[in-house]
């Protein structure tokens, strides 16, 4: 294999003159082509402009054909190169993978070399061209091919085809099994392609926490809770939905800088619904912090009042004050948040009703509803941001001390968890947060 090391000044830079995206690699070559430029060491060669390259051995410009050997303008076909080097006399060939080192980074370089923004789908089938390159490796997709390691070759067994477009960003979406919008922060993954009618399911192919992660943040959510595959619903059949993304990996980029600058994927696939992935962002406590006000609306020292929720913005600080709806409120829920305020356990909770206080008046708006969490997971709970509540509905709640929490009956024996349960000498060490007064 041959490593490709710098020798002269001018970076390879090709696009076709007719095409309407002229972009040229400009981005990441523009302080190295104006020189070319000037130096007048620009050449023009059948419809093509190239600047013979200073970091290859040779000075390739990719195109893409259909069966026929004929140019496509839309973007798909079988991948080639021409070789402008002094000995490569413009030599034609296939792009090939011997060797099974062409990856989705490669796939995206080269795209870009053409003057498109990424790669949606590139696949290997028999080689019935003229092989001018094999073993194609680029370990960064935001560089130039320049930076890439091949082989030149005469022949090979496996060619490359390609599909590379300008529209590549995607908007994701979770639905219920109804196929509506989905209240909680869980359900079907559901994906958009910018500026175009298709949408479709993304298939579990490649998939993982990073590319979970990073879909959770491009909705708006701060963090994964868990993702799987469910073949139980018969929505994907019943709407007859496409599968529109697979093969869906990311790195650690796209955690930060989102999904098109930091994942790949493809729009072709091999897989059916049972492999549609199902995405839970319920990070209830990364994404939102709990308070509780007395009567006089002032922070409750004693842990009874007015349950308060604040969302959380990145710099860490809080907005979007507001309460949280009884809708599906429960002991364990109860228990969670106040865990998560330093709190041992739930004494109580109950509805607002007519005992709300015009000091409770700042907080006019009822920011979560249908606030579920699992047993023995703490901080994994589902929720909607879109209540249907009025503040009848608020949660008042009463949270406990070790001591306190202690000295509460469990559903089992009736007794405080502090006291030997019968038969066995030992504490349960459990509470159950029922209600055991009322505000």
């Amino acid at each position: 294999m041959q490593s490709v090391k710098p020798y002269a000044f001018c970076t390879t830079t090709t696009t076709h003159l007719s095409e309407r995206n002229l972009v040229m690699s400009i981005r990441n070559q523009m302080v190295l082509l104006l020189p070319c430029l000037l130096f007048g060491l620009l050449g023009v060669s059948d419809g093509y402009i190239y600047v013979p390259s200073s970091f290859t051995n040779g000075t390739f410009v990719f195109s893409l054909v259909d069966n026929n050997g004929e140019r496509t303008y839309n973007g798909s076909g079988i991948l080639l190169a021409r070789d402008y080097s002094a000995d490569g006399a413009g030599k034609r060939g296939a792009v090939c993978d011997t060797e099974n080192r062409f990856t989705d980074e490669a796939a995206a370089v080269i795209c870009m070399e053409m003057g498109y923004t990424c790669a949606e789908n590139w696949s290997l089938g028999p080689a019935d061209n003229e092989a001018l390159i094999d073993n194609v490796e680029c370990e960064n997709s935001s560089l130039a091919f320049r930076n890439c390691r091949y082989d030149r070759t005469q022949g090979c067994n496996r060619k490359i085809s390609l599909t590379c477009d300008w529209r590549c960003q995607y908007e994701f979406s979770l639905v219920d099994s109804e196929g509506r919008h989905s209240k909680s922060n869980s359900g079907l993954l559901v994906a958009t392609k910018v500026g175009t009618k298709l949408k479709g399911t993304v298939c579990d192919d490649r998939f993982d926490d990073v590319a979970a992660l990073t879909i959770c943040r491009e909705m708006g959510h701060d963090c994964l809770a868990s993702w799987s595959t469910m073949n139980t619903w018969k929505l994907q059949e019943k709407r007859n939905m496409r599968i529109l993304l697979d093969d869906v990996s990311c790195s650690e980029r796209g955690v930060l800088d989102g999904f098109t600058e930091g994942c790949f994927w493809k729009t072709q696939n091999d897989c059916d619904h049972s492999e549609d992935v199902y995405l839970s962002c319920d990070c209830m406590l990364d994404e939102f912090k709990f308070s509780i006000v007395d009567s006089n609306g002032k922070e409750a020292e004693n842990g009874r009042g007015l349950l308060i929720v604040e969302k959380k913005s990145g710099s860490g600080n809080t907005d979007k004050l507001g309460t949280v709806c009884d809708d599906l409120f429960d002991e364990t829920s109860a228990d969670v948040i106040c865990k998560s305020m330093g709190f041992a356990c739930s004494k109580s909770f109950e509805s607002a009703g007519d005992k709300r206080t015009t000091s409770w008046s700042n907080a006019q708006k009822v920011v979560l509803s249908e606030v579920v969490c699992q047993v023995g997971d703490e901080g994994r709970c589902t929720y909607s941001t879109e209540p249907y509540c009025d503040h009848s509905e608020d949660v008042l709640i009463e949270c406990g001390s070790a001591v306190q929490c202690q000295e509460l009956p469990t559903a089992e024996t009736g007794k405080p968890t502090g006291q030997p349960t019968a038969g066995t000498g030992q504490t349960t060490g459990q509470t159950t947060g029922q209600p055991t007064e009322h505000f």
